[in-house]
């Protein structure tokens, strides 16, 4: 089924409308961007029922919760995707049956995948302006070696002038789908919650530029990593980007990261438990601490680079465990991305998706049964057939709305 991702990018009108153009739209490509190859919790999320469906962004911020838009789980009241704050009502999220999402830096037949059990919208209100957030409990744990959870920055809101990163999965500035998950730094918030004027609610800040249809629901990423928005809505030409505020929604957040915990049989992140983005310092030893995103300090503990190991949790964090072949040992080996290098003669390549210093041919061992991991365990949701599909005339969307004033 060669190309069906390609045919399947080319029927998409983006998470937007397939009328025309508005003045502001929910799910915008980060125009002017690069393509991204370091940030594997960013993930495309898209959703499918009967003949249609729509395409957007998500951020990974537990082993199995996606922090997405609710525009992006959820029908429209109308077919224009025109935002009239206090008339933009929002309906039932989607069953989570409809819902599947991988983080590929560039999505194709044969991508991990992983599906929903179970989708949470604001109870507080249905306007997309000021409640457009939702979140979605995966059925299973995003693997480590898949991709490490980023922290929600639920204590601080962000501040005018402060430089953050977009993030997304949309089209290019000039319409086009960009088939890759892109991301654009250097921009700045330009107000913070309640202090934007008409049209931005106080649980929302207006960014700088660069969101495009089919990046809604992706996440402005602060100097530390951390999410400290979700894209909502935008002006025309990619421009005016609201996003929702992460830190005004913090107790929906930890909450719902609570259960998804309980579900996925793990220990809560560190955020979730203290409710602050940073992590307590390490107490003893040499000081030198920190969490990873999954919440727990970093141990010291764990196979080194180069040792022996059967599955993933066999080596410290920042490592992978590979085999070259099927059912042989594994061997610790690091992670890499567009900048951070690989020594020792071997180069940065995606082997079964996952970007690490390795060989030719080599195959990451899965966590869960020590088997090769081809694609990430996922609900068995049609992902193949799904772009086969792109084939026959489907109504694909990339979520997009755009945002207008009250005369």
């Amino acid at each position: 089924m060669v190309g069906a991702w390609a045919l399947l990018l080319a029927n998409v009108a983006g998470c937007s409308s397939v009328n025309g153009e508005a003045t502001a739209r929910t799910r915008q490509s980060i125009a002017g961007g690069t393509v991204d190859l370091s940030h594997q919790d960013v993930f495309l999320l898209a959703w499918h029922a009967g003949q249609t469906g729509a395409l957007c962004t998500a951020t990974l911020i537990a082993p199995n919760l996606l922090l997405t838009a609710r525009h992006c789980v959820s029908p429209f009241n109308d077919e224009s995707e025109r935002v009239l704050c206090g008339d933009a009502v929002l309906g039932d999220p989607y069953p989570p049956s409809a819902f599947f999402a991988t983080n590929d830096a560039q999505p194709r037949e044969g991508s991990p995948f992983f599906g929903a059990t179970d989708v949470r919208v604001p109870a507080a209100g249905v306007d997309t302006c000021g409640y457009d957030i939702a979140l979605i409990i995966l059925q299973q744990s995003v693997p480590a070696a898949v991709s490490t959870p980023a922290v929600p920055r639920i204590d601080r809101e962000p501040m005018p002038g402060e430089p953050y990163t977009a993030v997304g999965y949309g089209e290019t500035e000039s319409g086009q789908p960009s088939g890759s998950r892109m991301q654009l730094a250097g921009l700045s918030v330009a107000c913070q919650p309640g202090t934007c004027g008409e049209g931005v609610e106080s649980t929302e800040f207006l960014g700088e530029t660069g969101v495009c249809s089919g990046d809604s629901g992706g996440p402005a990423l602060d100097a530390d990593g951390k999410v400290v928005g979700v894209v909502s809505r935008g002006g025309p030409d990619c421009s005016e980007p609201v996003y929702g505020s992460v830190a005004a929604w913090r107790d929906f957040i930890v909450t719902t990261a609570q259960e998804a915990a309980a579900l996925g049989g793990y220990q809560p992140a560190f955020w979730v438990t203290s409710g602050s983005s940073e992590p307590a310092p390490v107490q003893g030893g040499d000081g030198a601490g920190g969490s990873g995103a999954g919440g727990s300090p970093t141990e010291t503990g764990g196979a080194t680079a180069g040792e022996t190991c059967k599955a993933a949790g066999d080596c410290r964090d920042g490592l992978v465990c590979y085999a070259e072949k099927s059912g042989e040992p594994g061997v610790c080996t690091p992670t890499c991305s567009a900048t951070v290098s690989c020594e020792g003669g071997k180069v940065c390549k995606s082997v079964d998706d996952i970007f690490l210093c390795a060989p030719n041919t080599t195959r990451i061992v899965d966590a869960t049964d020590g088997c090769t991991l081809a694609h990430a365990p996922g609900s068995g949701a049609p992902w193949s057939s799904l772009l086969a599909a792109s084939g026959v005339a489907w109504a694909w969307q990339r979520r997009r709305r755009v945002a207008i004033k009250r005369a």
